[in-house]
């Protein structure tokens, strides 16, 4: 680009030059054939002098620019790296304020090929450690630069009772809702029986929630009774739910309204569903699915015939996680977690619980 630049430079240079000579040589032509004595133009117009000073001047601006080009080129390039060279610190350090003080000059030259290189070496000076700064970047981006969508205000309400049929197991009542910007136009519930199954959807992040029930004599996770989505709601207005199955398989789909998916504000989605556990699990854990900005789950187990139950954050997180536990003197039993900040995928809180008859008593201990 530069070269074909300087070409171009030369060619109108030496064009410049040839019509001036051109202009010249008319001249001449038109000072020895105009008759003077008849209008006197040749004593008012000196046609030969005019005619000799553009020939002249345009020889000599074709000879100048073939003499002195490329000292001229190379003293314009020397000048350049000097400035260059003087200026660069103070350039530099105007960029990197500009940059810090103000989120919109950096959002309009930022390319994200540009921050995934930026960032990871600013956190690298900070951190004195560049291949750390690299790992973490790598890890926080690929949870939420990749996340389809992010949750905020999430709370999650648990209640285990007794099952009405089998002493062995509880009934897990779940509601979830949170507010999101949907990056999906729908979404899915599954109950799956192979661990490999569960992994990989539970890997993908996508838009499919998992649940795994290993598959028993009494419960198998293609049944009703196992696993159901009870309702689905996107701002208070209920969805269709449809369901599917196949052996040790069962989905839940659900297709959001369009003014939802194509809403430019963030909508509240809430849904509830049923299913079991074994008493004899001791544990039930709830993961985050998506980024999760303040997470409240409430877990009640009145008359479920637990003596005592703790709950175990698995949240990587500076801010400390509130455990609260109902008072004694209260007629139901629950526990309440609160987590403030972002939470991220591949954690979440457990609940573990110490059944009464395994104490060989009725009373109930928190």
């Amino acid at each position: 680009m530069r070269e074909l630049f300087e070409r171009l430079q030369r060619t109108k240079m030496i064009l410049t030059g040839l019509l001036l000579v051109v202009g010249g040589i008319v001249l001449l032509v038109i000072g020895r054939n105009v008759s003077g004595d008849a209008i006197g133009l040749s004593e008012l117009i000196p046609w030969g002098e005019l005619g000799g000073i553009l020939i002249g001047a345009g020889l000599l601006g074709i000879w100048i620019d073939h003499l002195f080009a490329k000292e001229a080129a190379t003293s314009n390039e020397h000048q350049l790296r000097e400035l260059l060279h003087e200026q660069a610190p103070a350039m530099r350090d105007a960029v990197l304020s500009a940059f810090a003080a103000d989120h919109a000059d950096l959002q309009r030259v930022a390319t994200p090929e540009m921050l995934d290189r930026l960032i990871p070496n600013s956190l690298g000076l900070r951190l004195g450690d560049q291949a750390f700064a690299d790992e973490i970047y790598t890890d926080q981006s690929a949870q939420a630069i990749e996340a389809a969508e992010w949750w905020s205000d999430a709370s999650v309400d648990i209640t285990l009772t007794p099952h009405p049929e089998h002493d062995e197991f509880f009934d897990v009542t779940v509601r979830w809702d949170y507010t999101t910007m949907p990056g999906w136009n729908s979404r899915s519930f599954a109950c799956v029986g192979d661990r490999r199954e569960y992994a990989d959807i539970a890997k993908s992040r996508g838009q499919t929630s998992a649940w795994y029930i290993k598959p028993n004599d009494t419960f198998d996770p293609a049944d009703r009774k196992a696993f159901e989505l009870l309702a689905f709601s996107v701002n208070g207005t209920p969805c269709s739910i449809k369901r599917t199955s196949r052996k040790h398989y069962q989905a839940y789909s659900v297709h959001l309204p369009d003014e939802a998916v194509e809403s430019t504000e963030p909508v509240v989605i809430a849904y509830t569903l049923r299913t079991v556990t074994r008493r004899s699990g001791h544990s039930l854990f709830f993961e985050i699915e998506q980024p999760t900005r303040g997470v409240s789950l409430n877990l009640d187990y009145t008359d479920g015939g637990i003596a005592s139950i703790s709950a175990l954050d698995l949240v990587p997180s500076v801010r400390p996680t509130r455990i609260e536990h109902s008072p004694e003197s209260v007629p139901t039993s629950s526990v309440r977690v609160g987590i403030d900040g972002w939470t991220f995928p591949r954690s979440g809180v457990a609940f573990v619980w110490t059944l009464e008859k395994e104490l060989g008593r009725s009373d109930k201990r928190k």
